[in-house]
């Protein structure tokens, strides 16, 4: 793993991490602008499926099918509703697993154990399970390998 990822037992060094960081930006969560409720619910009754369907509907009602047409309606309805729903759930699940990323990472860079800010992990960075300064231990870091590809 360590090979394809270009790294090796001594770790990155500090000008790879660097230009990594600028390749792959920081190993943050990104977060999501506040949009209000009525626009969310308003792009889940706009994309384009449910397009197609409101077209559909008004198909049926001209065919003079209203059965049809009030039940493919009902079903934009329920659609966007859950997955409005769905959507504001995962919002808020993010928002709290952010409270349990740690701000600091014990890492191996330039052949030596150091302590860095999570933001700053890269790919092929080597990093262990250990709490650093009171926070959650770390089982893996950004898209770095598992502990136990790192030799220590």
């Amino acid at each position: 793993m360590l090979r394809d990822l270009r790294a090796d037992g001594r770790g990155l060094s500090g000008r790879e991490v660097a230009r990594r960081l600028d390749v792959v930006g920081p190993n943050e969560l990104p977060r999501r602008s506040a949009e209000p409720w009525w626009r969310e619910l308003a792009r889940q009754v706009s994309h384009p499926l449910a397009l197609l369907l409101w077209a559909a509907g008004v198909l049926a009602f001209v065919a003079g099918t209203p059965t049809l047409g009030w039940a493919i309606f009902a079903v934009i309805a329920l659609n966007a509703l859950f997955a409005f729903a769905q959507e504001r759930q995962a919002v808020r699940a993010v928002e709290a697993l952010r409270a349990y990323l740690p701000e600091q990472a014990r890492v191996l860079r330039d052949g030596r154990e150091q302590v860095v800010l999570a933001r700053e992990l890269v790919p092929g960075m080597c990093c262990w399970s250990r709490r650093v300064n009171g926070s959650p231990p770390m089982s893996g870091c950004s898209m770095a390998p598992l502990t136990s590809t790192c030799p220590r």
